[in-house]
């Protein structure tokens, strides 16, 4: 589901950069987004929510390479 925009931050290169915030898989987790500099899909929101759940977005990001 679509939940408007937000920023993102890019663990490969730390850009931060503005992306449509779309539900993962019906989780409270965001998509993550691929980076406008780097074209890495390793990026979780910035800020503290970010933060926060970065244990759950290294799973989805192991998860988003293995498909």
């Amino acid at each position: 589901m679509y939940r408007g925009m937000t920023t993102f931050k890019c663990s490969e290169c730390g850009a931060e950069f503005s992306a449509p915030d779309i539900e993962y898989m019906a989780t409270m987790y965001s998509t993550p987004q691929p980076c406008p500099k780097c074209n890495s899909r390793r990026t979780c929101p910035s800020g503290l929510f970010g933060w926060l759940f970065r244990p759950a977005y290294k799973m989805i990001w192991k998860s988003m390479e293995n498909q």
